[in-house]
C-alpha cells in the first residue's frame, strides 16, 4: 500500500509519504513524515515496525510523531504486506533485519537518529543500536520481546531442552507445510478472520487494553492489507515468530547481554494491561543505568496504535532528559 500523499487517504495523515528506493540491491519501500513546521535540531525519528510487519501498520503514530521531527518507517525485509523485497532464503532474524536498519540508516545519510520499535521489532532496533553506534542516540521500545523472568527452576531447563528441540524441529516442519497451497490459504483467511475478532469479536482481548481505540482508518488499512496478503511469505513469519521465542526464553542469556552492552538512553513503554508481556520483567529490565520505564494504565500490546497521543507524549517528555 502506497501513496504520494497518504493525506488523500485520510486527512489526519497528510504530510506523509511513500518513497521507494533500492538498498545494497534490494527493492525498499518506506514511509516519510514530514514535520508540520520548523522543529530546531531535532533528531529523526526511525520507526521499526515488528518483524514481517509493514510500516503502514502504524501509519497513525508516523503521522503524529511528525510533531517531534522528522519520521522515518521502513517496510522490512520480508514484510508479508509491505514493499520491501525479501532476501533472506529461511525467513527474517533480529540480526538480519538489525543489518537492514544501518543500511537504510546508511544510505539516508541518517546521523542523529532514535529508534523507535514495537513488539518483535525491539529486538532489531537494540541489534541495530549496536551496529550502528555513530548514528543512533537513543532508543524508544513499546512492549518488546524481552528476556521472560524465571519463575521455577525447572523452566530453563524446560526451554533448554524441550523448547529449543521443538523450535529446531517445529520451524522446518512448519515452514514445509506452508509449502502446500491448501495450507497458506487457511492460514491467510485465519489470519484475517482473527484479525477483525481482535476488534469486534469474542476474542477482542486476545491483544489487552481497549482495540476499540485504534482508529477506524488504522484498521482499514490492516484489512486491506491482508486482502493483498501473498501467502507464501507466511514461512518467514514463522522463523521471525521463532527467533523472538528463542530470544525470550532459549537464549535469554545472549539477549539479556545484548541489553547489557546498550549504551545509548532507552525508554520502555508498556500498556499494563498487555497479556503477552511478562511486565515483571520489564521493570527489572528498566533498572538499568539509562533505561526509563514508562507503564500506561490500561493500554494492551496495540500501545502505540491504541494510545498514540500518550505514546507521543511519554517520547516528548524523555526527550529532553537524554540531551538528544
Amino acid at each position: 500500500m502506497r501513496y504520494e500523499d497518504w493525506g488523500d487517504r485520510c486527512p489526519r495523515w497528510a504530510g506523509v509519504r511513500s518513497v521507494l528506493t533500492s538498498v545494497a540491491g534490494v527493492p525498499v519501500h518506506y514511509l516519510v513524515g514530514d514535520p508540520p513546521g520548523p522543529v530546531d535540531d531535532a533528531p529523526t525519528h526511525v520507526l521499526v515496525p515488528p518483524m514481517t510487519a509493514s510500516a503502514a501498520g502504524w501509519v497513525d503514530l508516523v503521522a503524529a510523531m511528525r510533531e517531534l521531527g522528522p519520521v522515518v518507517s521502513a517496510d522490512p525485509p520480508g514484510t508479508l504486506t509491505g514493499h520491501t523485497g525479501a532476501p533472506y532464503r529461511r525467513g527474517s532474524r533480529p540480526r538480519a533485519d538489525a543489518a537492514f536498519v544501518r543500511a537504510l540508516l546508511e544510505h539516508l545519510d541518517l546521523r542523529r537518529v532514535v529508534l523507535h520499535s514495537w513488539s518483535m521489532g525491539g529486538l532489531v532496533a537494540l541489534s541495530a543500536a549496536e551496529l550502528a553506534p555513530s548514528r543512533v542516540s537513543g532508543l524508544v521500545l513499546a512492549a518488546p520481546t524481552l528476556p521472560w523472568r524465571r519463575t521455577a527452576r525447572f523452566e530453563a531447563l524446560g526451554w533448554h531442552t524441550v523448547g529449543r528441540a521443538a523450535l529446531a524441529v517445529g520451524v522446518p516442519l512448519a515452514r514445509l507445510a506452508l509449502r502446500v497451497p491448501w495450507v497458506r490459504e487457511r492460514s491467510s483467511l485465519r489470519r484475517e478472520v482473527e484479525t477483525g475478532e481482535m476488534f469486534t469479536g469474542e476474542r477482542a482481548s486476545t491483544a489487552g487494553g481497549d482495540p476499540e481505540l485504534v482508529s477506524r482508518e488504522q484498521v482499514a488499512v490492516w484489512t486491506e492489507e491482508l486482502q493483498g496478503i501473498d501467502p507464501r511469505r507466511f514461512a518467514g513469519t514463522v522463523t521471525a515468530f521463532a527467533s523472538a521465542t528463542a530470544a525470550m526464553f532459549v537464549d535469554q542469556r545472549s539477549t539479556v547481554q545484548l541489553l547489557d552492552r546498550v549504551t545509548v538512553p532507552v525508554l520502555l513503554l508498556w500498556g499494563t494491561d498487555d497479556p503477552l508481556i511478562d511486565q515483571p520483567s520489564h521493570r527489572l529490565h528498566a533498572q538499568r543505568p539509562g533505561w526509563t520505564p514508562h507503564p500506561i494504565a490500561g493500554a494492551g500490546h496495540l500501545l502505540p496504535v491504541e494510545r498514540t497521543d500518550e505514546y507521543v507524549a511519554a517520547v516528548r517528555a524523555w526527550m529532553p532528559s537524554t540531551s538528544l
